[in-house]
């Protein structure tokens, strides 16, 4: 188990590095803005096979992925991220327009950590973000 000082924290040294992957250039750069503003890291994928080449490049922290995207959906990249013991414990908070609860239950069954819908409140992302980072760095 790791003390509060050994989890990642935003404005350090060694910033937490969140993965955006979205098809739509406005969304990353909208929460790229929201989330560097607030000490994070940003790395930015338009779909899935540039978000898996970033992701064995270097593991982010956390990836925050879109459900509909044309060559892979979110669900799809999900898998294949859950599917790998080197990439398994990276948290995955899905955001999407669907606010179904049987897409939300969908998310969840593939791994993900969470499922916001868009439009989302930031500080509900930014609480999911610390939350599912501190998680992942006490496993």
């Amino acid at each position: 188990m790791l003390h509060q000082s050994e989890i990642p924290q935003p404005h350090s040294k060694n910033p937490i590095d969140i993965l955006i992957v979205d098809d739509v250039a406005d969304n990353i750069r909208l929460l790229s803005r929201i989330l560097v503003k607030r000490g994070y890291q940003t790395r930015k994928a338009l779909n899935g096979s540039m978000a898996l080449t970033a992701i064995q490049a270097s593991k982010p922290h956390l990836i925050l992925l879109d459900v509909q995207m044309p060559d892979m959906s979110g669900y799809e990249l999900c898998h294949l991220i859950k599917s790998d013991p080197n990439t398994l414990h990276i948290p995955i908070i899905f955001l999407s327009a669907n606010d179904d609860s049987s897409e939300r239950k969908k998310a969840i069954r593939l791994g993900g950590s969470d499922y916001l819908t868009k439009p989302f409140n930031i500080e509900n992302l930014v609480v999911s973000i610390r939350k599912h980072i501190e998680l992942a760095s006490i496993s």
